[in-house]
């Protein structure tokens, strides 16, 4: 397997699932959505690390979805929606969200805060976080307060599957996120990031050579 082939079936999987979800509206279209956002996430980083796994044999790569404990007595747990651990330290956390508001964009970059200060022991020194979603309706002056505020933007990257805003109307008429379809050049960019970030941390916690 191959990066390409990854991308190929990581972009083959979304349009099944995007075409799929055409036509679906309220309770239905919640329920479909956020389910087969981390589905395909879930394969799509998965089958990245199988890559890696083969190049560096030697490397340690771990993918999970639990809680992360505090290096502190008596602080609380921390978690994301997926991580991927590199030779035994957290080297990239995501957050899946169909749809990516304000209050929800300002409180994901808290907790992201909050695991960088009550959990550093665990991470990587060069960690970084992913958060992805089929539209992601936040300005950029949110962003730089959030920078500001909450810090650790530099290690932050989003991607936006649609590329629009969730209320979107064609015609007069509001579609839903899978109507309009996906961002090729997205998922590309979602892949390389994450593909691009384990390799990094392999490369720089490990004596393994690839094949």
């Amino acid at each position: 397997m191959t990066l390409t082939t990854v991308t190929e079936e990581s972009k083959a999987l979304l349009t099944e699932q995007f075409t799929n979800g055409e036509g679906l509206r309220g309770v239905p279209l919640k329920n479909y959505s956020g389910q087969k956002l981390e589905d395909w996430s879930e394969q799509t980083i998965k089958s990245i690390i199988s890559i890696l796994q083969e190049k560096y044999p030697e490397a340690d790569i771990e993918w999970g979805k639990g809680y992360l404990k505090s290096d502190h007595e008596g602080f609380g747990d921390e978690r994301l929606d997926q991580h991927v651990k590199v030779n035994g330290k957290y080297a990239y956390l995501q957050e899946d969200r169909a749809w990516v508001d304000k209050p929800f964009y300002t409180l994901k970059r808290a907790v992201i805060r909050n695991i960088m200060l009550s959990c550093d022991s665990q991470l990587s020194e060069n960690v970084k976080f992913g958060l992805i979603g089929y539209s992601i309706d936040i300005k950029d002056d949110l962003i730089n307060t959030c920078n500001y505020t909450q810090g650790y933007g530099d290690r932050i990257e989003r991607f936006s599957l649609t590329g629009r805003r969730r209320g979107l109307k064609v015609n007069g008429k509001t579609v839903n996120w899978y109507e309009t379809g996906f961002v090729a050049e997205t998922v590309v960019k979602y892949i390389t990031y994450v593909y691009n970030t384990l390799e990094a941390e392999i490369l720089a916690t490990s004596n393994s050579t690839s094949r």
